[in-house]
């Protein structure tokens, strides 16, 4: 049976929750957030998740967001148990994904008095959150108690009940005004928002039904018209350099119907990467595999000056590739639009006109005429060059990284979903094409190791397709308690990929080997997730060959009683060298002229 806090603050965050179908909950435990979390959790209209670890806790309910495109409530304690929210908030901020953090707190006049795990909650994400507010402390529940200090500011007619009641009516309509706005700003922006709740002793009684009603609810933005889009339509019309970057989005960002519009026009190039998650033959999927060999040649200021474009259209959110910022800080188009009710960034130094609409609404609605451009056929055939220098090379390479993501490529069944960590990871996939067109995913708005095991086992929890985690090995470690729950499904699997440290450190300009770099930069190491996994309840094999590699992931993928972690062990050294030896050999170009 569900039970209402008789907090009035705390059951009306609740009954908004209900208001706004917000129904995922995940809470970590602690006393002071107990008005909250037995609200939540015996409710049997929420769907809620256990976690202790607050850090982990946030990224897994992060992964649930992304997944459902819609907030879930993050539940604590007061003190440092917010602060360990902070990574995953920044995340979520960057990556425009929904949360709403609920943070029980002390009242205001027991902060800074020496009360134990009592911290400055207030506006404590700052800068790296849409909107923080505190909610006001109602004043008829433990009147006695607040009374009793003299720091308190909440009652100023002591003995007069009627004017408490009129009191605590104003507070209500406060909150419930602070907390509609809070929550409809994180429906319509996809961000994360902050709502800190302080609540005074007792904690532990509840009624059975509602002793408040609620008026919070939700409204929805509406996008631009036809009409507003016509300036943006005649300036595309003239442009005979058109690129158009996807960054990280769903499938639904581009219908057929749009791909069909941009690929009739010789004038238009679509570069997007994996995390786009949209798939056509003719886009370009491969974005360093293009850029990072070019920049090899001698001529490369020729080449990119003719392949600058006048116009970039941007939809979706981070690019991974620094090749391409790059690229396009360097050689700036004329104009920049970036399309979607998503945050606009200026990446590339030149101005963005931000079009407050979806992607498909602007490209099903434009008429574009047949242009004389080749400007598509320009990157085609360099695509399509440095394709078969991709492949040539891969044959005659030993076991590295790049061997490893060319089989992982290969071996991946279409069912799965794709998590990927980052550094290395995130960045070998994208110069290789995915045979199966899985869905894949990063936490590329701040781009941390941190938790991308948390969030891939929060993205797979209500997913009707099972998860795989690709990984380094310093993202797994730093994130172990992310296998601390009871909801891992048995599906899920776990690909370490383990050269023992830090490798991107390695490809990065400027690397120099001796022993303080190894020590404090790669932080190499000799550890394996062989006793994790045991640990933890997963099955685990290891193999460091190109032949158990094939071998073993036959079997990988089947199902199992039991959630799986595959340790693939590399060289640091020699898989550094390969891929840089890749770079310059897909710098030799064939059949191209400038």
């Amino acid at each position: 049976m569900a039970k209402y806090p008789i907090i009035p603050v705390a059951q009306t965050l609740i009954l908004s929750c209900l208001n706004f179908d917000f129904l995922d909950v995940v809470i970590s435990p602690g006393s002071r957030n107990v008005p909250l979390a037995i609200g939540f959790a015996s409710n049997k209209k929420f769907k809620c998740y256990s976690i202790v670890d607050e850090r982990s806790a946030a990224f897994f309910a992060l992964g649930l967001s992304q997944k459902s495109k819609k907030p879930t409530i993050l539940v604590c304690t007061s003190g440092s148990a917010l602060l360990n929210y902070y990574p995953a908030v920044a995340e979520a901020y960057y990556s425009e994904i929904p949360l709403i953090i609920l943070s029980a707190d002390r009242p205001e006049y027991k902060i800074n008095i020496g009360d134990g795990q009592t911290i400055n909650q207030t506006n404590v994400f700052e800068k790296n959150i849409l909107y923080s507010n505190t909610l006001s402390q109602d004043c008829t529940h433990a009147t006695e108690e607040i009374i009793k200090s003299n720091l308190q500011k909440i009652i100023d007619h002591k003995d007069d009940p009627l004017k408490i009641e009129k009191l605590q009516k104003s507070i209500q309509a406060n909150n419930e005004k602070i907390i509609d706005k809070a929550f409809n700003l994180s429906l319509n922006k996809m961000q994360p928002i902050h709502l800190n709740v302080p609540m005074e002793e007792p904690l532990y009684d509840f009624s059975y039904s509602p002793t408040i009603s609620v008026k919070t609810r939700k409204r929805l933005e509406i996008s631009l018209s036809k009409k507003d889009l016509k300036n943006y339509y005649d300036t595309i019309y003239k442009a005979k350099k058109i690129l158009i970057l996807i960054g990280v989005s769903e499938a639904e960002i581009l219908s057929q119907k749009s791909i069909e519009k941009i690929n009739s026009q010789s004038s238009i190039v679509v570069m997007k990467e994996h995390t786009s998650n949209v798939f056509n033959d003719s886009f370009i999927s491969n974005i360093d595999r293009l850029i990072a060999p070019i920049e090899l040649q001698s001529n490369s200021n020729l080449i990119f000056d003719d392949l600058s474009p006048e116009i970039v259209i941007s939809i979706g959110g981070m690019i991974v590739s620094k090749k391409i910022k790059s690229f396009l800080r360097n050689y700036k188009p004329i104009k920049h639009f970036h399309i979607g009710n998503n945050i606009s960034k200026d990446s590339f130094y030149s101005g963005v006109k931000h079009i407050k609409t979806t992607a498909n609404k602007f490209f099903e609605n434009i008429n574009l005429n047949k242009s004389d451009s080749n400007y598509f056929d320009k990157w085609n055939q360099l695509d399509s060059s440095k394709l078969d220098l991709h492949n040539r090379y891969l044959k005659v390479i030993n076991f590295s990284d790049l061997k490893v993501f060319e089989i992982l490529t290969n071996w991946i069944p279409k069912k799965y979903n794709i998590q990927v960590a980052n550094s290395t990871p995130i960045r070998y996939f994208q110069l290789f094409d995915l045979k199966n067109k899985n869905m894949m995913f990063a936490n590329r708005g701040t781009s941390g190791i941190d938790g991308s095991t948390s969030t891939a086992i929060g993205s797979s929890v209500q997913n009707d397709s099972p998860v795989l985690l690709v990984t380094g090995d310093l993202s797994f470690f730093y994130d172990i308690n992310a296998l601390w729950n009871n909801y891992i499904p048995k599906n899920f699997r776990i690909i370490i990929i383990n050269n023992s440290g830090g490798g991107i450190f390695k490809i990065l300009p400027g690397f120099k080997e001796n022993n303080l770099f190894s020590e404090f930069i790669e932080t190499q190491h000799n550890l394996s997730a062989r006793l994790i996994a045991k640990m933890f309840n997963f099955n685990y094999t290891k193999v460091s060959t190109k032949f158990g590699l094939n071998l073993y992931l036959r079997t990988f993928f089947k199902n199992s009683k039991s959630p799986k972690i595959l340790e693939i062990k590399t060289s640091s050294v020699k898989s550094t060298k390969i891929l840089k030896d890749y770079f310059r050999y897909l710098s030799k170009l064939k059949n191209i002229k400038y």
